[in-house]
């Protein structure tokens, strides 16, 4: 396997990592029903994002917490996006950009659901 090396690598992670979010069982009625994600308009939105993230790529303008605000999600919606993005990372990529994927991943999640209460912060332990 491969590192993440450019846009199309990423692209592919993304378009592979949604794909398995819209057929879960936990997470699609989440995307697919509450937040009636507009896939066409959202994927190249996380393509400029994960670009930046993985490969230091300019293009994501936004601020990524706010949409996420109003979303009925639990703990185990986190536990389960994290799953689900680390397992595509690695029946795909290996190497340091995957690893800082699977960090940045991580850390996003974490402090998402920090922000929205739905963990600890003084638990001291990451999802």
């Amino acid at each position: 396997m491969s590192d993440v090396q450019n846009m199309e690598d990423v692209k592919r992670l993304v378009d592979l990592f949604y794909g398995k979010v819209q057929q879960d069982d936990l997470l699609d009625p989440i995307f697919n029903g509450f937040a009636k994600v507009d896939w066409p308009q959202h994927l190249p939105k996380m393509y400029a994002f994960w670009g930046g993230m993985i490969l230091g790529e300019p293009g994501y303008a936004g601020r990524p917490f706010p949409p996420h605000v109003p979303l009925p999600v639990t703990a185990e919606h986190f536990q389960r996006w994290l799953g689900l993005f680390h397992a595509t990372i690695d029946e795909n990529f290996a190497g340091p950009n995957a690893q800082r994927a699977k960090a940045a991943a991580s850390s996003i999640a974490h402090t998402f659901a920090m922000r929205l209460g739905v963990i600890d912060p003084m638990a001291g332990r990451m999802l």
